[in-house]
């Protein structure tokens, strides 16, 4: 029927290519996901380890004692 418009045609889609499309899909969203976190995540791990470095040689600043202004 060449007068019915695209949309109300029912042409059949191949499943494979939808599952190709689907996965394709997915996997550019986690490798997105994973481009935004690694890097904050490697800088939150870094300073962990510098933090927890200085505090094992006694390079930290020293937490000064509570005072109560009394």
């Amino acid at each position: 029927m060449p007068w019915l418009s695209p949309a109300l045609r029912e042409d059949r889609e191949s499943p494979t290519l939808v599952v190709l499309t689907t996965v394709l899909q997915l996997g550019l969203v986690a490798m997105v996901w994973l481009l935004a976190l690694v890097p904050a995540a490697l800088v939150a791990l870094t300073l962990l380890i510098v933090k927890t470095g200085r505090r094992a040689l006694g390079l930290g600043a020293e937490i000064a004692p509570y005072e109560d202004g009394h």
